[in-house]
């Protein structure tokens, strides 16, 4: 296993089209990417197996997007790797005195996976799940 804080919009493209989310081109892939405040992927073997995004303002808010685990590798840890790494890569580039909301907006039945991953849910206050970050 090896995990790389860059990847190319070919491997994101295979990547999505393994869980069968919607082809978009992978000229649109590369600016997600380049527009990302974090990027995280799990390789194995040369060929990435899971990956996921923070995007925001690198400030006040961040969020979780694009966790994606290959079928292959699902339930076996990966997705908790990417995440627990964006969320150290967050908390790492924080000023100190600062605090961040993380926030993500799981699919259907994702929701116990955030909160093994460290992440708090409380329907009453908002849908998602969400975590302070204190330096």
């Amino acid at each position: 296993m090896k995990i790389s804080y860059k990847i190319s919009a070919d491997d994101f493209y295979s990547l999505r089209d393994s869980v069968g989310w919607k082809n978009v081109s992978t000229t649109e892939l590369a600016i997600a990417l380049d527009n990302s405040m974090y990027v995280v992927g799990v390789y194995e073997n040369d060929t990435l197996v899971a990956m996921g995004r923070m995007v925001g303002d690198k400030v006040f808010k961040g969020l979780l997007t694009d966790i994606i685990v290959s079928p292959d590798y699902q339930n076996k840890g990966y997705g908790k790797i990417v995440v627990t790494e964006l969320l150290k890569l967050a908390q790492e580039n924080m000023q100190v005195g600062d605090l961040m909301c993380i926030e993500a907006a799981p699919t259907s039945g994702n929701i116990p996976f955030y909160v093994k991953c460290g992440m708090k849910h409380n329907p009453e206050e908002q849908e998602g799940v969400y975590i302070w970050l204190r330096k």
